[in-house]
């Protein structure tokens, strides 16, 4: 949506609600606020603080063994119901406290400490695992990390009757699961914060909201689907009408101004799904790469050691031959996949994985990087980002056995998404593409909803323009 979603998490009492509280009102809020680029004033930033019904966090503490699956469970429809007020904001979130917690640290922890049975932890889990399914992780977890004496001090300071009698022993039972939900779990990215501190609040909390505005810097966070919220909050009717214009409006500028628009992405996140739409409601030409008829990508799906080299050359040769293709045309094309991909995401993956090897990526690049320079590049490139998770589903639902039999993995994808994070500034700065760059979030996106197609096509428009 419109919006960056940082998630604060840390052990009882190492401050997550303090920050998150101090963040969303000046002057700290400012702080975050200027990490978003081109501001038209309607940002904010949201705190979410962890709500909780006391009763049930009463009962927990005196009867842990009765009450721990009734408390996870109801601790657990509170951060969902909280989800979904997210979805409506635009600027930057705070949730203290993330849904994935809920499940890695606090119900683990019961299973480990015996308060939930084999039957109710399997029951928990299972509910967890429905409803977390199509929820992505936030862009950046802030890791507040603290020892177990200072967590004590903190959680005597702020007199909750129900907490002052946690044991050291769950405390340091929560930062080991902590430590391995950071390591093991997290996807996105991590910024660690010390909060064994004696300086002053308010500088303490001064300096970590600086970290965390110059961590999104430096990350390039940025909101991918902007505008998103004024589609699809109109009336349906609308909504399906501004989505025509759209089409319009981009169907004539492409048939009076010729342009090649190159679509990238991980495997399974649609882009040649887009390609097809483009090509049929803009009447544009459609350059497609055919799996099915690649002579090599079969061989090297069972074997990739073996034809990795082979294959990327085939991949160079065609695809330098569609993009010239798609600029000698006198009318406008659409290109399934960029050339540059190749090599700076499943190239640098492929030899990471031991399949390529270094005098080979050389040689690759010496190669791509002379067909760049060869030939024009395409006027916009196109970048599908979405979750890994999500790409992987599609792969299984669209069913082509190479990917399957011994084709891709979870992890391989997983390892390409974290290489297309920062695709559109390196294909940039490496030399690859000097045309325009549009990403385009498919999160939340379905490309057979013609609104948010035509929230695509909008967005098209204004870049290529």
């Amino acid at each position: 949506m419109e919006h960056l979603r940082i998630g604060i998490v840390g052990n009882i009492g190492v401050g997550k609600s303090t920050l998150v509280e101090a963040a969303a009102v000046a002057p700290l809020n400012e702080v975050l606020l200027s990490t978003i680029p081109n501001r038209t004033g309607e940002e904010q930033v949201f705190a979410f603080q962890e709500k909780f019904n006391s009763k049930v966090l009463d009962a927990f503490y005196a009867d842990p063994v009765g009450n721990a699956f009734m408390a996870q469970i109801e601790f657990f429809n509170g951060r969902l119901d909280r989800q979904r007020l997210i979805e409506g904001c635009k600027g930057v979130i705070l949730e203290d406290r993330t849904l994935p917690e809920d499940y890695h640290i606090f119900g683990m922890a019961q299973k480990i400490l015996g308060n939930m049975s084999e039957e109710e932890f399997l029951a928990y889990q299972r509910n967890y695992n429905l409803m977390t399914s199509k929820i992505p992780e936030p862009d950046l977890i802030v890791y507040l990390k603290a020892d177990i004496s200072t967590l004590l001090d903190r959680i005597k300071e702020r007199g909750r009757a129900s907490e002052i009698s946690i044991p050291s022993s769950y405390l340091e039972q929560l930062n080991e699961l902590y430590e391995l939900f950071i390591h093991r779990h997290v996807k996105c990215p991590v910024l660690v914060i010390d909060a064994n501190v004696d300086t002053p609040l308010d500088e303490y909390l001064e300096n970590t909201i600086n970290k965390i505005a110059e961590e999104i810097r430096n990350l390039n966070l940025r909101v991918t689907t902007p505008g998103i919220s004024k589609w699809v909050t109109l009336p349906e009717t609308a909504a399906t009408l501004k989505a025509i214009d759209a089409e319009s409006r981009l169907e004539k500028y492409l048939q009076e101004n010729p342009k090649l628009i190159a679509i990238a992405g991980n495997v399974g996140l649609g882009k040649s799904t887009l390609a097809a739409i483009m090509q049929r409601s803009l009447k544009i030409n459609g350059l497609f790469e055919n799996p099915e008829e690649n002579p090599l990508l079969e061989k090297f799906l069972a074997d990739k050691k073996t034809y990795c080299y082979d294959l990327q050359l085939h991949f160079l040769k065609m695809r330098k031959e569609l993009q010239l293709k798609g600029k000698s045309l006198e009318s406008s094309a659409v290109i399934d996949r960029s050339l540059p991909e190749d090599l700076l995401i499943f190239c640098y993956q492929f030899y990471q994985d031991g399949y390529l090897t270094a005098n080979q990526l050389d040689d690759l690049t010496t190669r791509f990087k002379a067909a760049c320079h060869e030939i024009p590049s395409p006027d916009l490139l196109i970048i599908l980002k979405g979750r890994a998770d999500l790409a992987w589903s599609r792969i299984q639902q669209r069913g082509r056995e190479m990917e399957i039999e011994g084709g891709w993995s979870l992890s391989e994808i997983e390892s390409l998404n974290e290489l297309y994070r920062t695709y559109s500034k390196d294909v940039v700065q490496f030399g690859f593409h000097s045309g325009k760059v549009l990403e385009i979030n498919v999160d939340q996106l379905d490309f057979t909803n013609r609104i948010h197609v035509g929230y695509i096509f909008d967005g098209i428009m204004e870049t290529l323009k």
